[in-house]
């Protein structure tokens, strides 16, 4: 047990909670630092009166057994679900059927994606709407700087950055230069999120499609997940904007690029039997919301698990590394714990 040892972990994503569980179950001291105002990131669900939407990561699938065994543990208490959609890909000509090979279980949080999340955090010591502006070193402990109240109060010895890499180059500049050389050579790329509540049900023949050219990489009738509410017939659907239009497109007018996502999905629509078959098929949104997701992905996929400097007390995890996705971001903060615990073992 390592009780005296306090950990500061900036970002409350599913990297940073991961990374605090096994830390906290350890025996450390941990502190979350979250600049929103509720944990998730990526895994994230937008809520209103009216409606909720995923506009993060869709879903995921585990296919580790360190995963799959917390999955389960997510599905034992009821916070995630098998989601069975009907999906459906466009290779540039038509709408054809997508082809699973029978491995891939897709799971939702329940009623939210964000649901997990925020499970996790319920025994963690979390500070939301803190944005963490600097950390530096200061008689061998780690401080750390937020916007909101300057500097924290208490000192810590250990300090993990759980955030998109350069939003972490920027903390590493006064801190680890092996570090900030590693985050800062990171390309990432942005995505649009368009969010679409109608009043009417769009019958069309897929709950999920991919898009394999054009503005969108992604459809999603979000409101077939299970547990999602809606009214009579009302039903909620999230597009995706491919990476590159997205890059393209990243200073546009938001009103415009909301437009032209819409545009495209309604063309996708076209190509469908059963739209084609409904007069109201291509009714307007009685509501909409965009997201731009600025660091949604790396250019290139990113296999390290982790990084951690124990001569500095510092290290980094998070959804970027790892090959992405939800079984990436959580293995990483895991990894990440591990290491760290065997790091204090040692010493």
């Amino acid at each position: 047990m390592y009780t005296d040892k306090r950990v500061a972990i900036i970002g409350a994503g599913i990297a940073g909670l991961s990374c605090a569980t096994a830390l906290q179950q350890a025996g450390f001291a941990v502190t979350l630092f979250e600049k929103s105002r509720g944990v998730s990131g990526r895994l994230s669900t937008r809520v209103t009166d009216a409606w909720q939407c995923d506009h993060g990561a869709q879903y995921f699938t585990a296919r580790d057994p360190l995963f799959d065994a917390e999955v389960q543990r997510w599905v034992a208490q009821d916070v995630a679900r098998v989601w069975q959609p009907r999906l459906m890909v466009f290779d540039g000509k038509s709408l054809i059927p997508k082809v699973d090979d029978g491995k891939n279980t897709r799971y939702v949080g329940y009623p939210s994606n964000h649901t997990p999340a925020k499970w996790l955090a319920k025994t963690l010591n979390v500070v939301p709407e803190s944005t963490v502006i600097g950390v530096h070193q200061q008689d061998a402990q780690w401080l750390v700087n937020v916007m909101e109240q300057g500097i924290y109060p208490e000192s810590f010895d250990e300090v993990i950055l759980a955030v998109p890499a350069p939003q972490a180059a920027k903390l590493l500049k006064n801190a680890s230069s092996r570090l900030f050389n590693l985050c800062d050579a990171v390309a990432m790329r942005p995505c649009f999120a368009l969010m679409l509540q109608f009043e009417q049900t769009i019958p069309c023949q897929f709950d999920g499609l991919f898009v394999q050219t054009g503005v969108l990489s992604w459809v999603a009738r979000d409101s077939a997940k299970p547990g999602r509410q809606t009214h009579s017939n009302a039903e909620v659907w999230v597009l995706h904007a491919a990476a590159e239009w997205s890059a393209a497109q990243v200073d546009a007018d938001r009103d415009w690029v909301a437009q032209e996502m819409l545009s495209a999905f309604r063309q996708l629509l076209k190509l469908d039997t059963s739209v084609q078959a409904s007069a109201n098929a291509l009714q307007a949104p009685q509501q909409f919301s965009l997201h731009r997701w600025l660091y949604a992905d790396t250019a290139t996929s990113i296999t390290d698990v982790y990084h951690y400097d124990d001569s500095e007390r510092i290290g980094i995890c998070g959804d970027w590394m790892n090959g992405g996705k939800v079984q990436g971001a959580y293995l990483s903060g895991l990894h990440l714990a591990h290491a760290l615990i065997s790091a204090k073992a040692s010493r």
